[in-house]
């Protein structure tokens, strides 16, 4: 493993083991507790029920008296080793004949000679064993006279807590082992749909957008499959356009191109001896230049816009000034196609701050638009008036319409539609790009066969 779905599943083991661990050392501590304390207190138990039946029958003779004479009475009530030591810590009696011949001076002896309970646990050095010792005291007439001492081996209560200690080990290192194997499935959910998404990405970076993701989870992986798969699909359709854009504007520079040409080599044979078809074929060669620099033009100012390299010169300018001269501009052209051309302008319309150069460019293209579209007898309608924030700019036509299938398309770069009569497709995309850099908004509604409608929006402020 590596990578991500080595991370994951090594985050995902060292959690559980130091759960399991903390857990096992928690677990580990309660029980010896547990068993110890129940120890104790079966001891603690046994000694007061001796310590009791002492006081009651036995505290008139002195403590040596009574051991001497009735010694069996301190340990018939318990299985516990029994010792008696007197005030100065020396053993009197031990009922396995283990006499310390030194005074025993452990804290549970201590204990007992202030007149409290005294316990206490320690190991032997030989046997290595665990011995719990407790401790009361013996009185007389309300005086102590020494302590009864109960000493049992903890070996029965160390085996079952170390059973169970492995029984934990055990289920713990069984819930570490699940746990790994769920890890390593878990890791592969996420780290083999990314796999996929990487050998998809080299597959787009090679050309191929053939092929496509499976969404196997409605999470934030499906979502990023979904976005590959969208992405593929827009290159795609990217690409098609710009096959198509190639094609188109190769067909639009081929038509002109084939007029110069053409003109060009029959002046140029010396063939044309009238002055006038020479002084046609002269026209024709330069309005087919102009016709090719304005879509080189046309093509250059796109590329800028989209690789944001034209700013705009922006000033405040006067959309009066502007509408008055593109109207005397394109009324030779109304009246040449016999085409209705009206101007409508609301009077002291605000300055606007914009770039007067590309407000005129949109201006004109989206009129030119409209007389290419409009057949003779039709209207074309120009517009302008302050709508709320806004000057709003409406260019109307009772032309041949745009399809509803083409309708949310018209904007996008290098598209034309099954009668578009655009040079290469870029006109209205290159509109859009210059309103929404002036914050402004382009709108198209049109009916199939009935006309279009093109407002244009720029804030006045």
């Amino acid at each position: 493993m590596r990578g991500i779905k080595a991370r994951l599943v090594w985050s995902y083991l060292l959690v559980i083991v130091f759960t399991v661990i903390t857990l096992e050392v928690f677990l580990t501590v309660s029980i010896e507790k547990y068993y110890y304390k129940n120890t104790e207190s079966l001891l603690t138990k046994q000694i007061k029920g001796s310590v009791d039946f002492y006081n009651s029958y036995f505290s008139s003779s002195s403590l040596k008296e009574n051991v001497e004479n009735n010694a069996d009475v301190f340990w018939k009530n318990t299985t516990a080793e029994v010792q008696i030591i007197d005030n100065s810590g020396m053993m009197l009696m031990d009922s396995v004949g283990n006499f310390i011949v030194k005074p025993i001076k452990d804290d549970d002896v201590e204990k007992a000679l202030q007149g409290e309970l005294g316990t206490y646990i320690k190991k032997d050095k030989d046997t290595k064993e665990n011995f719990m010792y407790v401790s009361y005291p013996l009185k007389s007439s309300n005086k102590i006279e020494g302590v009864l001492r109960f000493v049992t081996p903890l070996t029965e209560v160390d085996d079952v807590i170390h059973k169970i200690i492995f029984l934990l080990l055990g289920v713990g290192a069984l819930v570490i082992l699940i746990s790994g194997v769920s890890s390593i499935f878990i890791a592969n959910t996420i780290v083999e749909p990314l796999e996929e998404v990487t050998s998809l990405a080299k597959k787009f970076a090679s050309g191929n957008f053939n092929e496509r993701l499976q969404k196997r989870r409605n999470d934030e992986i499906g979502e990023l499959s979904d976005t590959f798969n969208f992405m593929a699909k827009e290159i795609q359709k990217s690409q098609k356009l710009k096959n198509e854009f190639i094609a188109s504007v190769s067909h639009e520079l081929r038509t002109p191109l084939t007029s110069i040409k053409g003109w060009a080599s029959t002046i140029r044979s010396g063939s044309l001896e009238d002055k006038e078809e020479i002084l046609v074929g002269l026209t024709i060669i330069e309005k087919e230049s102009d016709r090719l620099t304005g879509m080189v033009e046309e093509l250059l100012d796109f590329s800028k816009f989209i690789s944001g390299k034209a700013p705009l010169k922006k000033e405040y300018v006067n959309i009066q000034t502007i509408i008055a001269y593109i109207e005397k501009q394109f009324m030779p052209k109304s009246i040449r196609h016999n085409i209705n051309f009206t101007c409508k302008i609301q009077e002291d319309l605000s300055p606007v701050f914009a770039d007067e150069k590309r407000v005129n460019q949109v201006i004109i293209n989206i009129l030119d638009n409209a007389f290419n579209f409009t057949k003779e007898g039709g209207n074309v309608t120009l517009q302008a008036f302050i709508a709320g924030n806004d000057i709003c700019i409406i260019v109307k036509d009772n032309g041949i319409g745009i399809s509803p299938d083409d309708l949310p398309k018209v904007t996008e770069k290098f598209f034309k539609g099954r009668t578009s009569m655009s040079q290469n497709g870029i006109g209205l995309s290159l509109c859009k790009e210059i309103i929404e850099m002036h914050n402004g908004k382009l709108e198209i509604t049109s009916e199939y066969g009935a006309g279009t409608n093109v407002k244009i929006l720029l804030p006045l402020t």
